[in-house]
């Protein structure tokens, strides 16, 4: 057992992951937010409380493009804010690249 008296007795907490917020966080946060449960929000959307349940926890991947439209609507948010976050954009990019492929009709004039 830990002595929390003794200075490095408190476990190694790694604040970049506790700062780290999931599309699930988000999806639990905005449901709040409206003063719905899971089971009101998956009424609407037109899933299980459990497939809310999976959202939020991150055990859920992907989502139905059809079941993610209505998610937007019944949060009030839009497809960015839900899976980015506040930077409403990809962290290298819109693909993840770090740079834009270029296409043939990027050729330079001459």
């Amino acid at each position: 057992m830990l002595n929390p008296q003794v200075k490095d007795a408190v476990p190694l907490v790694s604040y970049a992951i506790l700062a780290m917020e999931t599309m699930g966080d988000r999806i639990r946060r905005l449901r709040g937010a409206r003063g719905l449960t899971q089971e009101q929000l998956g009424k609407h959307v037109g899933v299980s409380k459990s497939a809310v349940s999976q959202w939020e926890d991150g055990s859920t991947k992907n989502i139905k493009l059809s079941t993610f439209l209505i998610l937007l609507e019944v949060l009030h948010t839009d497809a960015n804010y839900l899976i980015w976050g506040e930077t409403r954009r990809a962290p290298h990019g819109p693909h993840g690249a770090t740079t834009r492929r270029q296409s043939p009709r990027d050729k330079p004039q001459t």
